[in-house]
């Protein structure tokens, strides 16, 4: 052990006695000694030490309340460091009440040597398994930063959560907007977690029959209805040991709820059709972009299923919500498809990224990487390094459209095609006619109608 002790005590004279004594049972220890809490505080601070040997009666004037004060300053600096306290003959009070506060165990003066040291010797191997573990969850969550990007406040409470949920086998349920990162979060949580090893399942029941998500997920056996030719092992057997990401649960039929409450409860499957069944054991993680309160009221997700699936919830928050992070995801979308196509666009020139913070954002994370993609493959058709503002393309929303009948409608999109055909061509119309497959004359006449219509708008 190469862990430093910190000896507290007013009389600096039994400080060093103790310290003498101490070395023979315990010479791989370094010991240090403070006899003011200001120098205690001091050291503390430069030596970081394992363990604090706290006499009470620090101050004559406050008596054990000084010491009492600085045990709650030094664990408010560092949580992981033990604390053992003496305290006077008889005063088993203040020893409990030392404990309450967060000291690790006490001791009453005169204290017994080989007790004392057995207390330090347990109380180093408590402070370095918590050290340990900080240092390793801090590595976690450094790692799970390069999956769930982003320096904002919120993102930073989803890391933690997500670093927490890993390392835990009990039930999650991620709630956001569409577009959020729920997936990511779920694989994050699954690849970080004990049962990385094993098979990340995710299922989408959405648009799908009672029957078709029975038989997705429970599988059947053969013959058991019309069509079911061959038997089928079902996803949660193909998730055993592993993790079941259900996303849009509240699209799950209430029978399939109610059935999987079952296989949640007993750890137990069967398959449709048949009567035997087979152990399984996976982690549950699932995902919602509705209120579950809503969804509950609406007869859509039953109340004790909910219960059930929901043990620890994670909120992602909507990226219009922390806009700080628009920069580090549009770069990190830019740089995963550089690896992924070897597109040569490195930068997105500021003003360009001005654009990209100024909107709302609807389509969240997916949307602005989808935007983000599209003008890094425009920019480098035209052999330019750098991502520039003319290379957005913004589809139009259907809340944003101007109305008209259906012909009105077709004549936009053709136009905004074209548009988007000359950004990418630098203006050319003939790349961009050649680009759409279609002739210049007929590109050209989109463009004169849409002129003359600009232009007829205009005349009082």
């Amino acid at each position: 052990m190469s862990a430093g002790v910190l000896i507290i005590d007013d009389d600096s004279a039994a400080a060093l006695s103790l310290i003498k004594a101490l070395k023979l049972s315990l010479p791989a220890l370094h010991f240090h000694a403070a006899s003011t809490t200001e120098k205690a505080i001091e050291l503390f601070l430069q030596l970081r030490p394992a363990v604090v040997v706290l006499d009470l009666h620090l101050e004559v004037a406050r008596g054990v309340e000084s010491g009492f004060a600085l045990e709650q300053k030094l664990l408010a600096l560092d949580s992981t460091a033990r604390i053992i306290v003496l305290t006077g003959h008889s005063n088993v009070e203040h020893g409990v009440r030392a404990l309450t506060l967060g000291a690790s165990s006490f001791l009453e003066k005169p204290a017994d040597l080989p007790h004392l040291a057995a207390l330090i010797r347990d109380a180093v191997s408590q402070s370095e398994l918590r050290r340990a573990y900080l240092a390793l969850n801090k590595e976690r969550v450094h790692e799970i930063s390069s999956v769930v990007c982003g320096e904002s406040s919120a993102i930073q409470k989803v890391r933690e959560a997500v670093s927490y949920a890993s390392q835990t086998v009990q039930p999650v349920l991620l709630l956001g907007e569409t577009g959020t990162g729920k997936g990511l979060c779920a694989w994050a949580i699954h690849d970080f977690g004990r049962r990385r090893a094993a098979k990340f399942v995710r299922y989408q029941p959405t648009f799908a029959t009672p029957d078709l998500v029975n038989s997705d997920l429970f599988g059947h056996a053969r013959g058991s209805f019309t069509g079911a030719l061959a038997e089928r092992r079902g996803l949660l057997l193909e998730a055993d040991q592993g993790t079941l990401f259900l996303d849009e649960i509240e699209e799950l039929p209430l029978e399939t709820q109610v059935s999987l409450l079952g296989v949640l409860q007993d750890k137990r499957v069967r398959r449709v059709g048949s009567d035997s069944e087979f152990g399984v054991d996976f982690r549950l993680i699932c995902a919602s972009n509705e209120d579950p309160v809503r969804a509950i009221e609406a007869s859509k997700l039953r109340k004790d299923f909910y219960h059930r699936i929901a043990h620890f919830v994670i909120e992602i928050p909507a990226l219009r919500e922390r806009k700080e992070d628009i920069a580090a995801l549009s770069l990190l979308a830019l740089s995963r498809l550089r690896e992924r196509e070897s597109l040569h666009v490195f930068e997105i020139e500021e003003a360009a990224m001005q654009v990209l913070q100024s909107r709302e954002w609807p389509g969240n994370v997916r949307e602005l990487e989808a935007v983000v993609e599209g003008a890094a493959y425009r920019a480098h058709f035209l052999g330019r390094s750098i991502l520039c503002e003319q290379d957005f393309f913004f589809t139009q929303r259907p809340a944003e459209s101007s109305g008209g009948g259906f012909h009105e409608k077709v004549e936009a999109y053709k136009l905004s095609l074209i548009q988007d055909a000359l950004r990418a061509s630098g203006g050319n119309q003939v790349h961009a006619a050649k680009a759409l497959g279609v002739d210049r004359s007929a590109l050209r006449r989109i463009l004169v109608k849409d002129s003359s219509s600009v232009s007829s708008s205009k005349t009082p």
